[in-house]
Parts: C-alpha cells; sequence; structure tokens
C-alpha cells in the first residue's frame, strides 16, 4: 500500500453538533485518571459485543475491522465527542499470530460496507486483536493509523482476547500517540445494565463532564 492510498477522504471539516448520551458510565484505564477530555470516546453495547465476538472469531491471529459511529460536539460545552455504534470487520487481509495487514482490498471492502450498510456514519477509528500480548500499538500499527486513518478524532482500538482487555489510543493536542499509554471509555448503558468485561478497566466512581450536561470546572 502507497501512501497516497486513503481509507476516506472526508471533505467536511467539523463534528455534528450533539450532546453526549446522558445514560453513560466511565471506564478507566490503569494509571488513567478521569478528567474532561478533548476528546471523549462513548461506546455502545452492540458495538462492544461486536467488538468482542470478532475479536473471539480467531484466537491464534490477530482479526481487526473499522469502528463505525460518528463525530460529535456538545453544542452546550463545545467539547468533541466520538460515539462508536457498529463494526465492519476487515476482509480480504493477510495476518498472522503478531501481524494484521489492511490491503486495499480491505480498504476498499470496508469503505463500499460503510455506503451500503450505515451511509450516514464515518470509521472514526479501527480495531485489531493481540492474542497473548499486551495492549500496545507496533510500529506498523502506528503506520496504518496515521496513513488510514489520518483525522484528529480517529481512534485505534487494541483488544486482548485471552485476558479480556482492551484499550483505546488516540492522539493529543499536537498529533502524537503514545503507543504504550492507553486510555479507557464511556460505556453508553441500555436499561442500565453494563455489557463490559474487559478486566483492565475499573468502573470510575465520578462522572466527569461530559456526560453531566457539560458543568465547567
Amino acid at each position: 500500500m502507497g501512501d497516497s492510498v486513503r481509507l476516506m477522504p472526508y471533505k467536511d471539516n467539523g463534528p455534528l453538533p450533539m450532546p453526549a448520551p446522558d445514560a453513560a458510565q466511565r471506564w478507566v484505564a490503569p494509571f488513567e485518571v478521569p478528567a474532561p477530555e478533548r476528546l471523549a470516546i462513548l461506546l455502545t453495547a452492540n458495538a462492544y459485543q461486536d467488538c468482542c465476538s470478532h475479536a473471539a472469531s480467531d484466537l491464534e491471529n490477530e482479526v481487526g475491522g473499522g469502528l463505525v459511529g460518528q463525530w460529535l460536539v456538545d453544542p452546550t460545552t463545545g467539547r468533541e465527542h466520538i460515539l462508536i455504534e457498529a463494526v465492519i470487520p476487515a476482509r480480504f487481509t493477510t495476518f498472522g499470530r503478531a501481524h494484521l495487514t489492511f490491503t486495499q482490498d480491505t480498504l476498499v471492502d470496508m469503505q463500499d460496507e460503510l455506503d451500503r450498510s450505515f451511509p450516514d456514519r464515518r470509521l472514526v477509528g479501527w480495531f485489531h486483536t493481540h492474542p497473548k500480548m499486551s495492549i500496545f500499538l507496533s510500529g506498523y500499527d502506528l503506520w496504518l493509523h496515521h496513513h488510514f486513518f489520518p483525522e484528529t478524532w480517529q481512534v485505534a482500538l487494541v483488544i486482548e482476547p485471552h485476558t479480556h482487555a482492551a484499550g483505546f489510543f488516540k492522539r493529543q493536542e499536537d498529533g502524537v500517540i503514545d503507543p504504550h499509554r492507553y486510555e479507557g471509555f464511556y460505556e453508553v448503558l441500555e436499561d442500565g445494565h453494563s455489557v463490559v468485561t474487559w478486566n483492565n478497566m475499573t468502573l470510575s466512581k465520578e462522572m466527569p463532564d461530559v456526560v453531566e450536561g457539560g458543568q465547567d470546572e
């Protein structure tokens, strides 16, 4: 794949105005302190379960796909968030125990599925597994993220299916991604019930501003 290939050229420049859901709870990664964020990550139950299901489809080799949803901004607070609502499993990949490569056919297929099944949504990032490894982004993972998910609001999710652990990676304000420092997310609750089983995440006892209607410090 050359540097000129992009997964999706987004022509619009801004997020859609929409408040974050009220019924959400914060899952915190190790060494992470809950705080108001430049970009909050919200994950629906359906998207979470689809990620876990695909991650469990091959426990020996890496698998992955696209994260489908919306890039939004709370019109009251001005805070941005992405809402992950579905996944698109990546096909036509080359893969092994410690690598997953998106081919050009993978990217075209993913774009076609997005247009067909989610015409009013975006690819807000991607995910892949690290079977029997830890949660990090390899040099190739960073390359793929930089070249095919270049927007400031696009994220990467890594899942370790054997230990039921996971973490999100996102760009900081300077555009840099720390490949070893992952973050948690907000779980969008349905009927007040949680579906999260990633055991490296801890449920926060505090509800940061992004889901409290934007009470500033």
